[in-house]
């Protein structure tokens, strides 16, 4: 099993998490959105400042192995998912649902008491086996481009604050 270190958003991780961003969506996705869909969704790390300035809102927690960059999620605002990528090569390891619990830890002990997510058709698995339920199917545009996703929501038993 892979070991994973777990950390804060440093400020020197953009370059890197843009780079496991792309990777993500452009592998990861493809069974789901064609090529035109991907292109406009990773144009979100285009700009390097932007995509930053993204990083730094609310929480963001990277998860390491051998000292790189495996995965990364947000919780922006403190009782909401705004993001969760995992590289490739560490797809199926469990390492989204790791970072999932630590977000919702997180949120607990901030006083949500429910979760929320806009989640890709690829990421629905993850979110769906974390206890995550959907509450609409929506499509979004995105460069001109619509992306199907979901509303999800995970409503949080305050007697369990451990990830």
């Amino acid at each position: 099993m892979t070991h994973f270190e777990w950390r804060a958003l440093q400020v020197d991780d953009t370059a890197a998490l843009a780079q496991l961003f792309r990777a993500a969506v452009g592998q990861l996705a493809a069974a789901d959105y064609d090529a035109s869909a991907r292109a406009a969704w990773v144009s979100a790390a285009d700009d390097e400042q932007a995509f930053a300035t993204r990083l730094a809102r609310g929480l963001t927690l990277v998860a390491l192995c051998e000292g790189q960059p495996a995965g990364f999620a947000q919780l922006y605002p403190a009782d909401h998912v705004e993001m969760l990528y995992v590289a490739p090569g560490y797809a199926r390891q469990g390492l989204a649902a790791g970072l999932l619990a630590r977000l919702e830890a997180v949120a607990r002990l901030g006083g949500a008491t429910a979760l929320s997510a806009d989640v890709s058709l690829s990421a629905r698995r993850s979110f769906e086996s974390a206890g995550f339920q959907m509450l609409a199917a929506e499509t979004v545009r995105r460069n001109g481009v619509s992306l199907a996703r979901f509303r999800m929501r995970k409503p949080l038993d305050a007697a369990h604050t451990q990830p």
